[in-house]
C-alpha cells in the first residue's frame, strides 16, 4: 500500500499534469486567435487552481494517523474547491471578454481528467 507521502507526491504530479494540459489546450486555440487562447487558459486554470487547494487540504492529514480528522479535511477540501471554482467563474465571466467555447471546453477537459486518476496512482 502506498504511503501518505507517496500519494501526496502523486497528487501534486497530477495537478502539474493538469496545468501542462491547460497550456497545451490554450496553445492549440492560439491558432484560432489570441482571445480564444486566453479563454481556454482561463478555463483550465480555474480547474487547476481549485484542484491545488483541494490537494493541499486533502493531504494535510494522514488518514492512517487520524481517520476522522482526515475525513473532515476532505469534506472541507471539497467544499472549498467548489467555492473557489464558483468565485473564479464569476470573476472571469464578469471581467474581460472571453470566448465561451474554448473557455468551457478547456475547463471541462481538465475537470474530466480527474476521472483518469487511476493512471497516476499505483494501487
Amino acid at each position: 500500500m502506498a504511503s501518505h507521502q507517496q500519494n501526496k507526491k502523486q497528487a501534486y504530479k497530477f495537478v502539474v499534469f493538469q496545468l501542462a494540459l491547460t497550456f497545451l489546450i490554450a496553445a492549440c486555440f492560439f491558432y484560432s486567435g489570441e482571445l480564444e487562447a486566453k479563454s481556454a487558459l482561463k478555463g483550465g486554470l480555474i480547474a487547476v487552481i481549485a484542484n491545488v487547494v483541494f490537494v493541499f487540504l486533502s493531504f494535510k492529514v494522514d488518514a492512517s494517523q487520524n481517520q476522522e480528522l482526515a475525513r473532515q479535511m476532505m469534506q472541507k477540501a471539497v467544499s472549498l474547491k467548489t467555492m473557489i471554482s464558483i468565485l473564479l467563474f464569476a470573476a472571469v465571466l464578469s471581467g474581460s471578454a472571453i470566448e465561451a467555447a474554448p473557455f468551457l471546453l478547456s475547463y471541462s477537459i481538465v475537470v474530466m481528467l480527474q476521472f483518469c486518476t487511476a493512471f497516476f496512482f499505483k494501487h
